[in-house]
């Protein structure tokens, strides 16, 4: 049995509702957690971000007995692709600036630390981390004069593509007894 008595306070299985920004399943995530021993569990989601979101990863929770506990753990996720979207910089400006942007189906690896909060048959998990992209830019653009985008552009597109700064806050529903 995955929960011993008197070791963990976290059922042994859990769906959880994920929010935020840059979490492996996306801005709005659902996922599929299960114990693996009393501090450990894997879990599997999917996503809606930019361009939807599938994975899965382990986390290790540091004092699974308290009804408070911190947790480390790693994700590996996959996001899916977008295709000629079209975005507009400083629009009636005389320094607008316009181009239609792809993003290619990329590999991140997440790491993430956070605290689970569970009272009960539900919690919560507040989550920092950092996604870091190991197949590459996935970003291509055609500008409307022909030339690299500007910086902004750039930092735009730095800001919506997959990987970087993850903040989120999960609800965790636990299942059976």
């Amino acid at each position: 049995r995955a929960r011993p008595a008197g070791l963990s306070t976290y059922r042994a299985s859990a769906l959880e509702l994920n929010l935020g920004w840059g979490g492996p399943y996306g801005g709005l995530g659902l996922s599929y957690a299960h114990l693996i021993g009393p501090a450990t569990d894997l879990n599997v989601g999917v996503g809606i971000g930019v361009g939807g979101k599938i994975g899965g990863g382990v986390r290790h929770f540091l004092s699974p007995a308290k009804r408070v506990s911190p947790y480390i753990g790693a994700n590996v996720a996959r996001s899916g692709r977008l295709t000629n979207v079209d975005l507009v910089l400083n629009e009636g400006q005389p320094s607008e600036e316009r181009a239609i942007y792809s993003l290619a189906p990329s590999g991140v690896l997440h790491l993430r630390t956070g605290m689970r909060w569970q009272p009960g048959r539900a919690g919560l998990l507040g989550t920092l981390g950092y996604g870091v992209r190991f197949t590459g830019n996935p970003v291509t653009y055609v500008t409307s004069n022909g030339q690299l985008p500007s910086r902004q552009m750039r930092n735009i597109m730095n800001i919506i593509s997959p990987g970087g700064l993850e903040i989120s806050l999960g609800l965790s529903i636990g299942l059976g007894r």
